[in-house]
């Protein structure tokens, strides 16, 4: 082969690949609802609780710990299966009589699960927080539970 055939065959890989990216991304936007203000906050608190939760492994120096696996590799993709499931119901017919978001409701849970997971993180690592914060999440879960 010649190093132009070889510089075509990855300019096309890299292409097929750039596209294949693309569709995924906009495949995965669209099951989620779209890039709104609450998707993008639960995106952060996400990011924010993976590496605190790093942070927090390499204290306690089990960073191969099976929480570990679970908490990265199965928890956080199933959070955003779990929108993505809200969004398609909020879509279905069945639900057009009440006027509830399942979608909001799941985003604004998992964005108080993700805000206690990261303050839990960071107590760990050493960090004080004023009592009012962990009064508000906490009553904010307390009363996402009663809805359940």
């Amino acid at each position: 082969m010649e190093g132009r055939e070889i510089k075509n065959i990855f300019e096309n890989l890299l292409n097929y690949l750039h596209n294949l990216i693309f569709w995924l991304s906009a495949g995965f936007v669209s099951a989620i609802g779209g890039i709104d203000g609450d998707i993008r906050v639960l995106f952060t608190l996400t990011i924010i609780d993976c590496i605190t939760g790093f942070l927090k492994a390499i204290k306690e120096r089990n960073v191969l710990s099976k929480k570990m696996y679970i908490g990265f590799i199965l928890r956080k993709p199933a959070i955003y299966l779990a929108i993505i499931t809200m969004n398609q119901l909020d879509k279905s017919s069945f639900l057009n009589d009440i006027n509830i978001s399942l979608r909001v409701c799941m985003i604004t849970g998992c964005i108080i699960m993700e805000s206690i997971s990261i303050m839990e993180n960071l107590t760990k690592l050493g960090i004080k927080f004023p009592g009012i914060i962990e009064n508000i999440l906490a009553v904010k879960k307390e009363k996402l539970d009663k809805e359940k």
